[in-house]
């Protein structure tokens, strides 16, 4: 699916009322990708933001991961990233990512890296044609709590900050930091979108002086008053709700075995410490015949049986 500069965009199925759809946010990520691959002003406002390149420039945008939202479209997906080809001279990978995501930048590195390596698939290609790659993530957390910042871009560097290369960049924007964002981030719009992301409800929204913001809105209305569409983001929303609710009680169920088995490591580990204090002052054993005992008693390897020795007082 490719979108050209000249082609109009068509909002005739845009339902105009007075009552609106209950309002989904942005984050939810099938929504983001549902409203940035129908508009085009809002896909085009929000690369130039990102970017930082006027919107004059971008002259042209293959989404490469188009999809059919149907009955028929999968809910179990977790990947619903925009990979993008702009004006033919890079590509762009966008995720909107609202929960933390273990090694998030092994990630994306991955999912950079073999976009590099895909473009080497054909008997034309020459290394002096790599195209850039760029992953943008859009996230509702920090991921380096060390280096918080609003919006961070990552490159190839050595350690005098000299560059290695520009083929390869990471973009974070930092949905919980919209305070500390400078003069220029706000300049280039970013708190605008910001804004918009984390909005919770029309009238929010709606108060965002931005004309990407405003086509955004146009389509979120139009797809919200889409029964099927509507639906499709109503069970990706439980879908991962569910998910979220699993991950959970494995983690308590983790956490309370984890507790009992401490416990009873711990019941265990007085008790040998007890019978080692009671073979010396009792029995009057030396330590290799206290070693002996303990394996005997408590089914200990040799190696456990001296630790144990280690850590119990002579007295």
């Amino acid at each position: 699916m490719n979108i050209d500069k000249n082609e109009p965009v068509s909002i005739n199925q845009f339902i105009s009322s007075e009552k609106k759809p209950d309002y989904i946010p942005l984050t939810n990520d099938l929504l983001f990708h549902m409203v940035f691959t129908k508009n085009r002003n809002a896909l085009t406002s929000l690369l130039s933001c990102l970017l930082n390149i006027p919107e004059q420039d971008i002259l042209k945008i293959d989404i490469l991961n188009p999809m059919q939202y149907n009955e028929d479209f999968d809910m179990n997906l977790t990947v619903l990233d925009l990979k993008l080809h702009l004006n033919e001279q890079k590509f762009i990978l966008v995720e909107m990512q609202v929960r933390k995501f273990l090694n998030w930048t092994e990630r994306t590195l991955v999912y950079a890296c073999r976009q590099i390596a895909d473009q080497d698939k054909g008997n034309s290609f020459e290394y002096g044609l790599l195209q850039p790659v760029i992953q943008i993530a859009i996230m509702d957390h920090t991921l380096f709590p060390d280096h918080k910042r609003f919006f961070a871009k990552y490159m190839l560097k050595d350690e005098e900050a000299y560059q290695y290369t520009d083929k390869l960049q990471f973009l974070v924007l930092d949905l919980t930091a919209m305070t500390s964002a400078n003069e220029q981030e706000k300049e280039q719009g970013l708190v605008e979108w910001a804004n918009a992301f984390k909005a919770q409800d029309w009238a929010a929204v709606s108060k965002i002086e931005n004309n990407g913001v405003k086509e955004a809105l146009k389509t979120m209305e139009m797809i919200l008053s889409n029964p099927t569409e509507r639906q499709l983001l109503e069970d990706r929303h439980r879908a991962e709700v569910d998910r979220r609710s699993i991950l959970s009680a494995e983690r308590a169920q983790a956490r309370n075995e984890g507790i009992a088995q401490g416990m009873a490591q711990g019941m265990m580990k007085g008790q040998i410490l007890q019978s080692i204090r009671m073979y010396r002052r009792l029995a009057n054993y030396n330590n290799l015949q206290i070693r002996d005992a303990i394996i005997n008693e408590f089914h200990l390897s040799e190696a456990e049986a001296e630790k144990y020795l280690s850590e119990a007082p002579l007295s």
